[in-house]
């Protein structure tokens, strides 16, 4: 356990190993699950849902409405709340989670009542001001109490009526799933047109999908691509939910058995599966691995040392997997050349600034890189790696959940130390007990 410790030593693994895992529930479907339970507004049971604290964060913001949350860990039980008091003002605070916060945020447009969204230090800085203007198109009474496009933000609830709105593509696609899950809740429908090239496309798969599995007819969305979409007023429905495994946590270890020559099958997900991620271990496939289709589960068998090749170098844009760019950047400083990641222009408004936050930790390793705006190049030692001279490095995590598994991957060959460990809270928990498994299976 990672505990609250300053910083976590990690060592390198001593031959190949070959694992199959069960992960915890993605936080993607968790989240949009809990904004579509809560529309649907019946007594509801979501089962595997992520642990993190993301989705801890988006199960307060049903409680501060007034639902009950009753169950454990990756279940529970939701009930609808009474009538919201008159007059009275809620306070909203999701902490650093954007996906929490941009679905609250529509979600209170929606819901009867007064509030106050707000969010830690880091979440106050990160762009909201597409959505806000968005909703506000739709009727939404929105307030910014602070800087301009972010929170904190004073609500009137109910206070969408439809109509068009313009929103914006290019920052973040979590505002147009945002739109999605609350429009067929306005009597006047939505019509949504997407200006710019969408960001992320996968998610808002992810998003249309738990909006079916909540009852939603095919007939209530018509769409152009992802240029547009027209929303019909109709209703959610679900007793019952179960979220699939998180994709984005099976690129670690995807990334793990690419950089060891090791074995890594992940059960529940398969090539077909509606999160883009999955599309991770097509990009290992083309720097020399092997993919591993089973009839429940997707791997990957690595190249590198324990099957005496190398990894090549690639060019990727990872426009649409935005999540997996630090995982694959780790993984290129163990290629064979210089590898290019575009389609990055989001990594610089996450939790920290990912592109520089890469730059900075890959050359405590003696990678050498290059970046842009929305491009990062990393020259890859291959066969030819080795560990620095200097003790193990201690790799900063900048309060960012993925740099912390992403550097893990670099572990497996080099000793370092991860500083603040216990960041990968935010999405899987569990996160270092499932990586010591590794070791365990390569001993």
């Amino acid at each position: 356990m990672a505990g609250r410790a300053k910083s976590l030593a990690l060592s390198p693994i001593s031959r190949p190993f070959d694992v199959r895992l069960s992960l915890p529930g993605s936080k993607s479907f968790a989240n949009r699950a809990l904004v579509c339970a809560a529309l649907a507004g019946g007594p509801c049971s979501l089962a595997n849902l992520s642990p993190g604290d993301d989705t801890a964060l988006m199960l307060n913001v049903l409680a501060d409405i007034g639902w009950s949350v009753r169950g454990r860990g990756t279940n529970v039980e939701l009930t609808p709340p009474l009538r919201p008091k008159p007059g009275s003002v809620t306070t909203i605070f999701t902490g650093a989670a954007g996906t929490a916060t941009r679905f609250a945020c529509a979600l209170l447009c929606v819901t009867p009542g007064r509030f106050v969204l707000d969010g830690n230090a880091r979440m106050r800085q990160r762009p909201m001001a597409d959505l806000i203007h968005a909703l506000r198109q739709l009727g939404a009474r929105i307030t910014e109490r602070g800087t301009a496009g972010c929170v904190p933000l004073e609500i009137e609830g109910a206070s969408l009526r439809g109509g068009k709105c313009v929103l914006s593509g290019e920052v973040s696609s979590q505002f147009l799933s945002a739109l999605l899950l609350v429009a067929p809740m306005v009597g006047d429908g939505v019509t949504i047109e997407v200006r710019g090239e969408l960001v992320s496309k996968p998610y808002v798969d992810i998003t249309l999908n738990v909006m079916r599995a909540f009852g939603m007819p095919d007939g209530c969305i018509e769409r152009e691509g992802y240029g547009q979409f027209v929303v019909k007023p109709a209703s959610y429905s679900c007793q019952r939910y179960e979220c699939p495994p998180d994709a984005t946590a099976a690129s670690y270890f995807w990334g793990a058995a690419a950089v060891t020559g090791s074995t890594c099958v992940i059960d529940g997900l398969t090539r077909q599966d509606v999160q883009g991620d999955v599309g991770f271990v097509d990009l290992l496939q083309r720097m020399g691995c092997e993919v591993l289709e089973l009839p429940n589960g997707l791997g990957v068998r690595g190249a590198g040392e324990g099957h005496g090749t190398s990894l090549r170098s690639l060019e990727a844009d990872m426009g649409a997997m935005p999540d997996c760019a630090q995982t694959l950047a780790v993984v290129c400083a163990f290629a064979d050349g210089t590898s290019r990641l575009t389609g990055l222009s989001t990594l610089r408004v996450k939790e920290t600034d990912r592109i520089a936050a890469l730059q900075a930790e890959l050359k405590k390793l003696n990678i050498v890189t290059r970046a842009g705006a929305d491009w990062l190049e990393i020259d890859g030692r291959g066969a030819m790696w080795h560990a620095p001279a200097q003790r193990a490095p201690t790799i900063k995590t900048y309060e960012d959940h993925r740099m912390a598994m992403s550097f893990a991957i670099a572990a497996l060959r080099t000793p370092l130390r991860i500083a603040h460990p216990e960041v990968v809270s935010k999405s899987f928990p569990g996160f270092w007990q499932h990586w010591s498994g590794l070791h365990a299976h390569a001993d």
